[in-house]
């Protein structure tokens, strides 16, 4: 096949690329800003993205321009917001869009503009994929077919991702035997980390060793710094900066907890990873999550920004860690293997792009 997407660059987006050019597909990849993916064919458009109507039109005059000289066999976009949009305008079918999460859930509920271009892309594409059912049925509400729905995982590499010992990277921390906490997610506003920062600071009253880290980073960096600062937790919170992909099993297996609680997701690759590396989860009481956390029975769930809730179910599991380790583990495991392995899932996305392509042909 010769499959050409447009996205933005992002470790997702260059996971996901990468399986297919290493499965021997003609993969073709337009995008803002120049990259180098192994094995992928670079469309770089060198636009500085903004907002305004020009770079919209200047991008889908070069998208256009450039499916017409590819002729692949399916045109995929990933995210609905503005890949997904121009995709839909180009009149290329098949056309496979990916939902990332605020491309369903926010962006179409900021304007009528934004609603109806949703809209529009969910009745153009052949096919609408997604990380979690919750996210497919709001597809579905804004006037997407289920029929032409699928739920597909970006999927880990559980040979990556799987529990390990933590004796020396605890130490090379300072860690030594105490509660650690650990948090997954970005900094910005959306994943509440001011939230658990605040729960943290009670759960020091009761257990003053415990430690946090933090692996996120970017936007909103120095204003989460400013509140540990002015929490007075800075002794307590190691920050780690941008952590590559291939030692977060590290910080996983240091963590005691991994708390992911924000006010609006999907399948959280944070929650997946943790399930992997059998590592108690607090999670928000979000639909998404739902779907992978019964509460109690392998992880934990908290109303969105409840600071007292989630400074309770924090200290039930750090005053009791190995018996929480212990009865969530093993299901956990067996969990992301069933659904989450990313050679499973790629590989059922390649046979769907097969069907796109013969469904077309008839």
């Amino acid at each position: 096949m010769t499959i050409c997407y447009t996205g933005a660059k992002n470790l997702h987006t260059e996971r996901w690329v990468t399986y297919f050019a290493a499965c021997g597909h003609e993969v073709h990849l337009i995008i803002d800003e120049p990259v180098d993916y192994e094995g992928i064919i670079i469309h770089s458009l060198d636009l500085k993205v903004d907002k305004t109507l020009s770079y919209f039109f200047k991008k889908l005059f070069k998208i256009r321009k450039l499916v017409r000289q590819i002729k692949p066999d399916i045109l995929h976009a990933h995210t609905i917001t503005t890949e997904g949009y121009i995709c839909a305008l180009t009149g290329f079918h098949p056309f496979v869009v990916t939902i990332w999460g605020s491309d369903i859930y926010l962006r179409p509920h900021t304007g009528f503009d934004e609603r109806l271009f949703t809209q529009l892309v969910l009745k153009r594409a052949d096919l609408v994929t997604a990380d979690s059912q919750d996210q497919i049925n709001a597809a579905v509400a804004l006037g997407g077919r289920a029929s032409k729905c699928e739920v597909i995982q970006w999927g880990l590499d559980l040979n990556l991702f799987q529990p390990m010992d933590a004796t020396a990277i605890r130490s090379q921390l300072g860690f030594g035997e105490d509660p650690v906490i650990l948090s997954p997610r970005k900094f910005t506003q959306l994943y509440n980390i001011d939230v658990l920062l605040r729960a943290f600071k009670e759960v020091l009253v009761t257990l003053p060793t415990a430690k946090m880290i933090l692996t996120g980073s970017g936007a909103g960096e120095e204003e989460i710094k400013a509140l540990v600062h002015h929490l007075g937790l800075d002794g307590q919170i190691h920050f780690t900066g941008y952590v590559d992909y291939d030692e977060l099993p590290l910080y996983l297996a240091v963590a005691d907890v991994s708390v992911s609680v924000p006010s609006s997701d999907g399948t959280a690759m944070a929650v997946l990873e943790a399930l992997a590396c059998e590592v108690p989860l607090i999670v928000s009481d979000l639909p998404s999550n739902h779907e992978w956390i019964k509460d109690g029975v392998n992880g934990l769930i908290v109303p969105v920004q409840d600071e007292k809730a989630l400074t309770g179910c924090l200290l039930e599991v750090l005053q009791n860690r190995q018996t929480y380790r212990d009865r969530f583990k093993e299901q956990n495991r067996n969990l992301v293997h069933e659904r989450a392995d990313r050679e499973a899932n790629m590989k059922n996305m390649d046979i769907i792009y097969q069907r796109l392509i013969e469904g077309r042909k008839k």
